[in-house]
């Protein structure tokens, strides 16, 4: 499998793009003479980049190019945000050079950039999602805090003091003698029955 990618003054190079995207980046850097451009990046005929620099490191380039397929070498200008800001051809008279395909290339650009925002505000909205369940875990928390503080705070030896001499047990009232009052009465029964046996 190979590429072939135009660069500078008419000039073209030969790449195998079977490898990781960011070997692919290195040999193109050395061979083409472009050590300081770190976006490096492939343009098709419609305009559309490879995305080399979109995608992790470790990527196997051959999944993102043609084989056979004739590229232009470009570099991606981001802004420190991450922004699509331009696209430049390495070749010689710049966007001049292919002013139809410069064009399609902005387009492209455009659409990369509107996928960017896109891309942030979902991650956003995501992050907001998360930061509002995290939240929910730390009121819960604090509920499950509060509420055992109130079991402990229930049970202190201090409050168990309380409880307990809160409910002393009150004395019994004494209970009168049962001996005496029968016997009173009984008494006075034997009384009554030994006055009638001596009148008969």
């Amino acid at each position: 499998m190979f590429i072939l990618v135009k660069y500078g003054d008419g000039q073209c190079c030969l790449f195998n793009p079977d490898c990781m995207v960011v070997n692919l980046v290195r040999h193109m850097q050395e061979k083409c003479g472009y050590p300081k451009e770190t976006g490096l990046d492939l343009v098709d005929q419609n305009g559309e980049t490879r995305g080399l620099s979109r995608h992790p490191p470790r990527t196997n380039a051959a999944r993102l190019c043609d084989d056979r397929n004739v590229y232009i070498l470009v570099n991606i200008a981001r802004g420190p945000d991450g922004s699509y800001r331009d696209v430049i051809p390495l070749i010689e008279g710049g966007a001049d050079a292919v002013p139809e395909l410069y064009k399609k290339m902005r387009v492209h650009l455009q659409q990369l950039e509107l996928q960017r925002l896109e891309e942030k505000r979902e991650n956003e909205r995501r992050e907001l999602e998360r930061e509002k369940e995290r939240e929910k875990e730390r009121q819960r928390a604090l509920e499950e805090e509060r509420h055992h503080k109130k079991k402990v705070s229930v049970a202190t030896p201090e409050t168990l003091g309380v409880e307990k001499s809160s409910h002393k047990k009150t004395p019994e009232k004494a209970r009168p003698s049962s001996r005496v009052s029968l016997d009173g009465k009984g008494t006075s029964k034997i009384n009554v029955s030994r006055g009638r046996g001596r009148k008969h």
